[in-house]
């Protein structure tokens, strides 16, 4: 009996090991799968704000670039309103230069009458010089046309008593866009 005794003793004590070792591995299953969920869902929790993080990022990017593209293509826009407007003005500008000799001196006379006093000087431009000769004999003052051309294509430099006045077609024009130019955008861009 001595050594049954020993063998169940033994026996038992194998089982008891063997019972501890299999709660033990029990426990570290379950420990590993509790630390695995806990990994798993960390990551993916990690991963949904490396997510947003990701989009809001995207946006911001294809926002500015929305932006930037919006902005280029309105200066694009302006640029070729801008071009057409010129292109505007400078055919009136060659036109003005077409008007016929009675137009002209219409002009001319017109623009004397309002900006001139009497003893001023006009210096025509070469090609004006006839019409300007005929123009200065309607006013109902005096001034004197210069021997001197003006330095313009067309029309003329009014000198006064302290005063230089370009009445160059170039001038009028100028100033006629100055005053106009909202207006005819506001034609051509409806």
């Amino acid at each position: 009996m001595g050594n049954e005794s020993a063998v169940n003793l033994i026996d038992r004590i194998l089982a008891d090991a063997n019972a501890a070792a299999q709660k033990a591995l029990a426990d570290a299953e379950a420990s590993c799968n509790d630390i695995r969920e806990s990994n798993a869902a960390l990551i993916a929790r990690k991963a949904e704000q490396a997510e947003r993080e990701r989009a809001q990022r995207s946006s911001v990017i294809v926002n500015g670039c929305r932006t930037r593209a919006e902005l280029d293509g309105r200066k694009e826009t302006l640029r070729a309103k801008r071009t057409l407007i010129d292109g505007v003005f400078d055919e009136a500008y060659a036109n003005l230069l077409k008007l016929p000799v009675q137009k002209r001196s219409a002009l001319f006379l017109s623009i004397l009458q309002k900006e001139a006093q009497a003893n001023d000087t006009v210096a025509p431009a070469k090609a004006d010089r006839e019409t300007l000769r005929a123009v200065v004999g309607r006013l109902p003052f005096s001034v004197k046309l210069s021997e001197k051309d003006a330095d313009a294509e067309a029309g003329f430099v009014l000198y006064g008593s302290g005063y230089e006045k370009d009445c160059s077609m170039k001038a009028i024009l100028r100033e006629l866009r100055d005053a106009e130019e909202t207006n005819v955008a506001g034609i051509l861009f409806r």
